[in-house]
């Protein structure tokens, strides 16, 4: 039988008695550190979905300012080739006035000295035939004439 007297069993009901006052305040110290550490599991959670909201924001921002500068990358290159085409056509415009002036301005060139050596080998000719009339007329003694006479006599009869 069981002797409540004794040492074990005052002891193991001073344990229990010991256990069961000392288990609220256990309890309500364990119960509150969980619920500090739900909190801060919360507060944690609440920042890091705000952190992935505004990296979502963030995100859409870059995305748009990147389609903003791709669609004005666009306009600058599609402006430059336009620039670049009227530069090339306006050149070549000018290239082309350039060789029809040096053209004209050759052509021209090519007629005066044409004309200038057609007048050329006509006093040419007209010096070789006339010394030629000179030296028919010494070699047959036909004398009487001077030569603007001769000319005029020629001339006239023409």
């Amino acid at each position: 039988m069981i002797n409540f007297l004794d040492e074990s069993f005052v002891i193991a009901i001073c344990f229990i008695i010991f256990i069961y006052f000392s288990y609220k305040p256990i309890k309500k110290a364990i119960i509150a550190s969980l619920d500090a550490k739900i909190t801060e599991i919360k507060t944690k959670l609440a920042e890091s979905e705000k952190l992935r909201e505004d990296a979502k924001q963030l995100l859409s921002e870059v995305e748009k300012e990147m389609s903003s500068f791709e669609e004005s990358n666009k306009i600058f290159l599609a402006n430059a080739q336009s620039s670049t085409d009227r530069l090339i056509e306006l050149k070549s415009k000018e290239m082309d006035l350039l060789i029809a002036r040096k053209k004209d301005s050759a052509t021209k060139s090519i007629e005066n000295e044409s004309a200038k050596a057609s007048i050329m080998m006509q006093n040419e000719f007209t010096n070789n035939v006339m010394n030629l009339v000179k030296k028919y007329l010494k070699d047959t003694d036909n004398n009487y004439t001077s030569n603007e006479d001769f000319i005029n006599k020629f001339i006239t009869k023409k």
